[in-house]
């Protein structure tokens, strides 16, 4: 769902250690003389990571300081080398392991959170054009037959939305909001009076903000029910998906085309809305007092908002299920603890729960999110178990509890469960503002 090799690709920063560097092939190598310092380069990063992690648990103070330090320099890539926490894994090493996930995961997480650029000059086919945009962004556009046409671009370095708007509106698409496919945009054909996409469109680093619908409300009984609902659609880039979106109301900051201000209208501190899976944009209906006849337009309209977005996913597998009680893994900042897997009459209920050591409200208000986490059992061939269902069975502010159904005939000897979850869950700020917006 969030794709942690993507993650990884888009934050890798430059080794420190020239040491482990060898693996920057030179320009017209072919692939099979670049094989061996690669290799090379892997193995001594391996062997360095082992003896870093060793010394976590050094006797020495400094020398854990050090290892711990070393750890987070050489950057996200060390990540998969680094050993999983289990009960058998010594405080000292638990304590500082974590630390060092939980501050590499976050570099990941933040690199992934910047917004995309796009160079592309010339004259192409549409499939081309989009293939290029997710070659460069890791941004999928379906195919299927809406992917023909021909256009002409000259793009340097813009962000991703604005360069995929203004090639839709050469060849009259737009995106089919609901499309349902999770990650990914589904192209739809313009109406025939639809406007611009480029032109109604404004831009902040991953997000893109269009006002679509303005409603006036004038009851000439009862002057205080008036106001004006403006509905703005949120879209991000298809490669981050947020779990939730809230627009706190005493951000928000508007002007007529008089320059005179305009007010909130409505008794509420916050909006929000929710990501749902295979939806790529959310609506927020902004509540605007009613301006006098005489306004034309919101001339201005500025906002802050925040944004809820996962990190990368972490696998944690459990085995010896009939006997398992209790047993936690802990990866960067979330821990799934494997309480029990109890029989169902024929079927098996894996009772789950994960928690985050900074969850930022993600399972406490907007926690839908974790029943999409995959999880399966593998048996004893290897072969994947789909579950056949699952239910909340607690809720905290930093934890949830699942209980997942499956349907496992020979029972559970030689059998793995498996889970999926973000590592870290970041609130990424988000200003925006909006022009010109004609009144009804």
């Amino acid at each position: 769902m969030y794709g942690s090799l993507l993650l990884l690709c888009l934050a890798l920063p430059a080794q420190p250690d020239a040491a482990l560097r060898d693996d920057v092939q030179p320009t017209g190598a072919t692939p099979a003389a670049g094989a061996r310092p690669a290799a090379e380069a892997t193995a001594k990063l391996t062997a360095e990571s082992k003896k870093l992690v060793k010394q976590l648990n050094a006797n020495s103070a400094d020398q854990r300081n050090a290892a711990e330090a070393a750890l987070i320099k050489l950057g996200p890539i060390v990540l998969e080398h680094l050993p999983t926490i289990n009960r058998n894994t010594p405080a000292e090493v638990k304590e500082r392991l974590g630390r060092v996930r939980s501050v590499l995961e976050k570099e990941i997480a933040t690199a992934a959170s910047q917004p995309s650029r796009v160079t592309l000059k010339g004259e192409m086919s549409l499939a081309d054009a989009l293939q290029s945009l997710e070659e460069q962004t890791g941004n999928r556009v379906a195919p299927g037959e809406q992917r023909n046409g021909t256009v002409t671009v000259d793009l340097d370095k813009v962000l991703y939305w604005q360069a995929l708007d203004e090639i839709l509106d050469q060849v009259g698409l737009s995106i089919e909001e609901y499309g349902g496919e999770p990650n990914t945009l589904v192209l739809r054909a313009k109406t025939e009076d639809e406007v611009s996409r480029a032109e109604a469109a404004t831009y902040s680093g991953v997000f893109r903000f269009e006002p679509i619908r303005l409603e006036s409300r004038r009851d000439l009984r009862n002057p205080a029910v008036n106001g004006l609902r403006l509905t703005v659609s949120v879209t991000w880039e298809p490669r981050i998906k947020p779990i939730s979106i809230r627009q706190a109301l005493d951000s928000l900051t508007m002007t007529d085309d008089q320059g005179d201000p305009l007010s909130v209208d409505s008794m509420r501190a916050a909006l929000n809305a929710s990501a749902e899976s295979g939806v790529s944009a959310v609506e927020m209906v902004l509540p605007i007092s009613l301006p006098s006849r005489d306004v034309k337009a919101i001339a201005s309209l500025k906002g802050k908002m925040t944004a809820m977005v996962p990190g990368s996913v972490q696998t944690f597998t459990f085995d010896d299920l009939q006997r398992a009680r209790d047993v936690e893994i802990r990866n960067a900042g979330v821990s799934v603890i494997l309480e029990q897997v109890r029989k169902n009459v024929d079927l098996y209920d894996v009772y789950v729960r994960i928690a985050y050591d900074e969850a930022n409200n993600a399972l406490e208000s907007h926690r839908g999110w974790i029943f999409n986490n995959e999880a399966y059992m593998l048996d004893e061939n290897g072969d994947r178990i789909a579950n056949i269902g699952l239910r909340g069975t607690s809720q905290e502010e930093n934890a949830a509890g699942v209980a997942i159904l499956f349907d496992v005939q020979k029972g559970l000897q030689g059998h793995r469960f498996v889970y999926k979850t973000p590592a870290l869950i970041l609130n990424l700020p988000v200003e925006f503002e909006l022009h010109n917006i004609q009144l009804p």
